[in-house]
């Protein structure tokens, strides 16, 4: 071995051993050994430096992947995965104050009312509505008020609906003052109360019914007894993110369908008999 590399193993043993050390009487077999025993623990130094830095790139791409996963939305198609939109809409960062009219609700159902306004909150900044709900409590008929949605039993029109949803707009256009949902009384289960609220709490958010999508696509599907879904999906998001992008460049005229008709004070209101439909349970 060079006497220079002899050298240099010879002073970083004496370094590690934190004393000066005379190696002029170490015989030369000594001093290879010496130096190789260095190199080796530099090698293997070298190595675990390697290896956490392979496994910290692993577990930070890994972290990436499952992120990008996470906010990954799955293709959507109109009519087979999504909903299409186009009917009535709350405007942007609307709070909306939700009263039940309990006189036709058992007291244990009442919960299962108020569970969908969760998950729709949910959504509020991923679909860029901004829009809230707030549980005001009980009524004995439907609130009139701005930013105001009841929930009520009743008969609806058609006998193969179990609920419909109806709103009012003081300004003739698709966005809402005011709205009712109408369950059936034959809407006993109470999953089923759950999954007709969070459907027709959708229609409010501009999507309309898509019977023929997939099962479980999309919360504006088909429903015949329960589909298990209280919010709505990612594609449903989707919609409503592109719905309201339009909203902003234009508002559309009031539905024909499902309107409540404002009337001047002192008269009567009429309801309106034509339901947004769920299919007979």
């Amino acid at each position: 071995m060079p006497a220079k590399k002899l050298l240099r193993c010879e002073l970083s043993q004496a370094h590690r051993d934190g004393r000066d050390r005379d190696w002029s009487h170490f015989p030369v077999w000594k001093k290879k050994e010496v130096c190789v025993k260095v190199k080796f623990r530099g090698l293997f130094r070298a190595c675990f430096v390697i290896f956490i830095v392979c496994v910290s790139a692993f577990v930070v791409n890994d972290q990436r992947g499952m992120a990008q996963q996470r906010e990954r939305i799955p293709e959507c198609e109109v009519g087979v995965t999504a909903p299409p939109y186009g009917s009535w809409t709350w405007p942007a960062n609307t709070q909306v104050k939700v009263f039940i009219v309990t006189s036709g609700f058992k007291a244990e159902e009442i919960p299962y009312l108020l569970r969908p306004l969760e998950t729709w909150n949910g959504i509020a900044s991923v679909s860029t509505s901004g829009v809230n709900f707030v549980y005001a409590g009980t009524a004995t008929e439907m609130q009139t008020c701005d930013s105001c949605l009841t929930i009520m039993r009743g008969k609806v029109v058609e006998k193969r609906h179990a609920a419909e949803f109806q709103a009012a707009s003081k300004h003739a256009n698709q966005l809402i003052n005011y709205a009712k949902i109408i369950l059936d009384p034959r809407i006993s289960d109470l999953t089923a109360l759950t999954n007709a609220v969070a459907h027709e709490i959708g229609h409010t958010f501009n999507l309309l019914d898509c019977y023929s999508c997939h099962k479980r696509s999309t919360i504006m599907g088909l429903i015949r007894k329960s589909n298990s879904l209280e919010g709505p999906s990612p594609c449903d998001v989707a919609q409503i993110k592109t719905a309201y992008g339009e909203l902003k460049r234009r508002v559309l005229p009031a539905p024909a369908v499902a309107r409540i008709p404002i009337v001047d004070e002192g008269e009567e209101p009429v309801e309106d008999d034509t339901p947004i439909v769920i299919p007979p349970l």
